[in-house]
């Protein structure tokens, strides 16, 4: 009967809403497209500039169509998901011709879309060497697009605008008008997450002597996407280029939250957030765990070339040094940062550095269960409040549907005759966005496997319950519509 009554006040998804506000979002297009295509038509690469006005050209004229007619004021909470998770994959999709004018079969070109838009820097490019600079414009572009997207979806949502308010410190923030402190929000968000990309840019530009070489490495190391001009990723750069990369990659590990605190000349509120030191102390767990690790099993590995790797994992940038090592145990470190990932509001993939400090509070706190009084009440604390019974049912949905695709996609790497570690290895690497692989997930993959790790990729980017919703009878259909 709980579940009969839970399940009348269920809100499906209104199809004809959701294309609307898709429809809405059409000059996404020309910001997604627009620049590449611009840089495409400076290089004279004008194939590749065509297969990026097309969509562009396609979604405006939607976007024209539906200019008049209002979005309605009761948005659900499924639909503004749901909008999210199809506007990912319409941009995965959208970019296939461009990739396809580079040479790419379909399947490839897909894969490379979703790659992108996900920040996640796994590559099926054959050749990236010789393709024009407009097309390594193009995918670092739509990391950064993806990165900021993802980190302000996900802030919106978790957060809302009210606690998001909070969180940015009240000054200037008018919570009774929610239309213009989201505005501001987003201002402050985007403001924060230029500000970081624009002097990361100079930084490596400076050490390059580069400036177009150091713009694309930075937008893809702030994204914490991982995608690079050269096909070795970042082995042939020095080790300042190299450090300098992989700093910008651990900022964008950060809640973009702090920046805006930082932005506004709190610089006492930055260096006390939580998401600033969860990921400093990450950071120094990486060197001492490694240096461990080389001590016990005596691997012969280059310290330093292996910590800025590790970094590159744990920040699910994908950005690789060298060649990953053969060392099983250095593996299996690599695969369990690659599973935690950044902090909450970041870039970065994985299942966050947020979420596994709660999980860990709830193991010590279970622990002390046993301890109390029978009718002791004693809820388990996040910041000196309760934490609510649904995040953590979230909290296990999320990690068990994980862990359940990750199953499904090792299986699949394995059948086709890969070593269980490695295939492992390359799962996670998909599923987490990060990008590192161990040679598993390659341009050697049949075209359905490329398909399947696509999906992957999209799933671990909305961390799967913004996907499956989709797919879920109950989210378009009542339970009076399925019985009528």
């Amino acid at each position: 009967m709980a579940r009969q009554g839970a399940e009348t006040l269920l809100q499906p998804a209104r199809l004809s809403v959701l294309l609307l506000v898709l429809a809405k979002h059409g000059p996404l297009a020309a910001l997604l497209f627009g620049p590449p295509m611009v840089w495409a038509l400076a290089e004279g690469v004008h194939d590749l500039a065509l297969a990026l006005a097309m969509p562009i050209l396609a979604c405006s004229v939607i976007w024209f169509l539906a200019r008049s007619r209002p979005l309605p004021k009761d948005l659900r909470g499924v639909e503004a998901m749901a909008t999210i998770s199809i506007l990912f994959l319409l941009s995965a999709v959208l970019s296939v011709p461009a990739f396809m004018a580079l040479g790419m079969p379909v399947a490839s070109a897909l894969f490379e879309g979703m790659s992108a838009v996900t920040t996640t820097g796994l590559s099926m490019a054959t050749n990236p060497d010789a393709w024009p600079f407009a097309a390594h414009v193009l995918r670092s572009w739509m990391q950064w697009c993806g990165g900021l997207a993802m980190a302000t979806a996900v802030l919106a949502l978790v957060l809302g605008p009210g606690p998001l308010a909070r969180e940015l410190g009240k000054a200037g923030i008018d919570d009774r008008d929610r239309i213009t402190s989201a505005r501001k929000q987003a201002r402050e968000l985007l403001g924060a997450y230029a500000a970081l990309t624009v002097k990361f840019s100079v930084l490596i530009a400076i050490s390059l002597g580069r400036a177009g070489e150091g713009l694309v490495l930075a937008l893809s190391a702030i994204s914490t996407g991982g995608f690079a001009p050269r096909s070795d990723s970042l082995a042939s750069y020095d080790l300042l280029t190299q450090s300098l990369v992989l700093l910008a990659c651990v900022a964008g590990a950060i809640s973009l939250l702090a920046y805006a605190q930082l932005l506004r000349r709190s610089g006492r509120a930055f260096w006390r957030s939580e998401s600033v030191y969860r990921v400093v102390l990450m950071c120094v767990f990486c060197a001492v765990a490694l240096a461990v690790l080389l001590w016990l099993t005596g691997a012969q590995l280059d310290y330093i070339a292996t910590l800025l790797n590790l970094l590159s994992a744990f920040s699910t940038a994908g950005y690789a040094t060298g060649p990953m090592p053969a060392s099983p145990a250095v593996l299996i470190l690599f695969v369990m940062l690659m599973l935690v990932g950044g902090d909450r509001g970041s870039t970065a993939g994985g299942l966050k550095l947020w979420r596994l400090s709660i999980g860990a509070r709830a193991v010590r706190h279970a622990l002390t269960l046993p301890r109390l009084p029978e009718r002791a009440i004693s809820p388990l604390r996040h910041r000196g409040k309760p934490v609510k019974d649904m995040f953590l049912i979230t909290l296990i949905g999320l990690f068990a549907i994980y862990a359940m695709t990750a199953c499904i996609v090792w299986a699949m790497l394995v059948s086709l005759g890969n070593p269980a570690l490695p295939a492992l290895f390359d799962t996670v690497s998909a599923l987490s966005t990060v990008g590192l692989s161990t040679g598993v997930i390659s341009t050697d993959l049949p075209p359905y496997a490329q398909v399947v790790v696509t999906l992957a990729m999209w799933l671990g980017r909305l961390e799967f319950i913004a996907v499956l919703v989709l797919f879920l009878p109950s989210t378009w259909f009542t339970r009076l519509d399925r019985k009528g």
